[in-house]
């Protein structure tokens, strides 16, 4: 019985011994872990702080310029753009009078121009327009001057609004944009045309 419980005795001595010694090695471990870590961040620490040093010893190095009075730029004057006048006026081809005599339409039927009398020299015409709904209209009877193969114009019309604008007669074809300068108070229409006119 003796021998059996000393036997008994020395095992649980040696399973002891050996736990005890399993607890140090995981101790041992993660004190090794703990210390590599520290160290790790001790260094990016150090490494952080040594960058700093340097870029700073850097820009203390950069010498700092001032600028001389020769150096500064003298101010030029920006040149002026000089207005020319529209291309379409300056062209001074010649153009058959006889072929724009009668009545133009736009493409929606809203505007119509009726040029009474025209030459060379000078236009008189009939302007009408009518609204969307075709429930308004305004006139008005200009005669201008001609100039190359066009006429530049302002008018006031029946409703009482003021507008400018020109054709041009440019090998058979009207091309007329006429715009609004002043709009009539309570008109329901006004002169508003960009666009090549069609024959009637």
């Amino acid at each position: 019985m003796s021998i059996t419980n000393n036997g008994k005795q020395k095992r649980n001595k040696k399973k002891k011994r050996l736990i005890k010694l399993l607890i140090i090695v995981i101790i041992l471990f993660i004190l090794l872990m703990l210390a590599d870590t520290l160290l790790l961040q001790h260094r990016k620490n150090v490494d952080r702080e040594q960058r700093k040093a340097e870029a700073i010893a850097a820009l203390e190095r950069v010498p700092t310029v001032t600028p001389t009075p020769a150096a500064t730029p003298t101010p030029t004057p920006t040149p002026i753009p000089t207005v020319t006048p529209t291309p379409v006026l300056e062209r001074a081809y010649v153009f058959n009078p006889e072929d724009y005599l009668g009545t133009w339409r736009s493409e929606n039927g809203r505007v119509k121009i009726k040029i009474k009398k025209l030459s060379q020299k000078s236009v008189t015409f009939t302007y009408w327009q009518t609204n969307k709904k075709k429930t308004a209209s305004c006139k008005a009877k200009v005669k201008k001057s001609v100039a190359g193969n066009a006429t530049r114009f302002s008018f006031t019309d029946s409703l009482g609004n003021v507008a400018k604008g020109y054709l041009t007669f440019d090998n058979g074809r009207l091309y007329v944009n006429i715009k609004t300068k002043t709009k009539a108070e309570g008109a329901k229409v006004h002169p508003s045309v960009d666009t090549v006119m069609i024959k009637e």
